[in-house]
């Protein structure tokens, strides 16, 4: 119920019913904190998103797995809070995978920052990800800012290391 609301643009609801279901004596789980941590991302909530993460930590012992890493790096990338993003992940208890990349990249490009969009694909290819969608992300950052050759150095380099992107398919039945 706490994500659907949020998906669906009500993000505020999904954390009254994340506190109210704490009021009622239910204890949130692991899967529950990853969709308040959703919807914190997704309402902008960002002071709510910093008090689920602690309480998570402190009150119930529950350690971060990369979904909670995700959703709050994802949250301060959204909110313009592309350093603190970074020291979470310098702190992260667990190594960052492609979506924890993926999530410091979208900061990045809201930012313009190009040197750690860069250093991001760097970590990526360590990974040995397949995901395209860091390395597609990079160059529309480059698109975007009129650098046409970097664009496309970032799209040769995914054909280097043989990471293609899927075609987008519809269908109408």
């Amino acid at each position: 119920m706490i994500k659907s609301l949020a998906v669906h643009g009500r993000a505020e609801d999904a954390i009254k019913i994340f506190h109210l279901m704490q009021k009622r004596g239910l204890k949130p789980n692991e899967h529950t904190y990853s969709c308040a941590l959703f919807a914190c991302g997704h309402g902008g909530l960002v002071e709510e998103g910093h008090e689920v993460f602690k309480a998570m930590k402190t009150h119930l012992n529950i350690i971060p797995k990369l979904e909670h890493y995700c959703s709050m790096i994802d949250l301060l990338c959204r909110n313009d809070q592309l350093e603190e993003a970074e020291s979470l992940i310098k702190d992260m208890q667990v190594e960052p995978d492609i979506a924890i990349w993926g999530a410091l990249l979208g900061g990045c490009r809201e930012r313009g920052n190009l040197k750690l969009a860069e250093s991001i694909i760097s970590k990526a290819i360590e990974l040995r990800s397949e995901e395209s969608g860091v390395h597609v992300l990079l160059s529309n950052i480059h698109a975007s800012m009129g650098q046409w050759s970097d664009a496309l150095r970032a799209r040769k380099l995914m054909e280097e290391n043989r990471i293609w992107k899927k075609t987008g398919t519809s269908s109408i039945i």
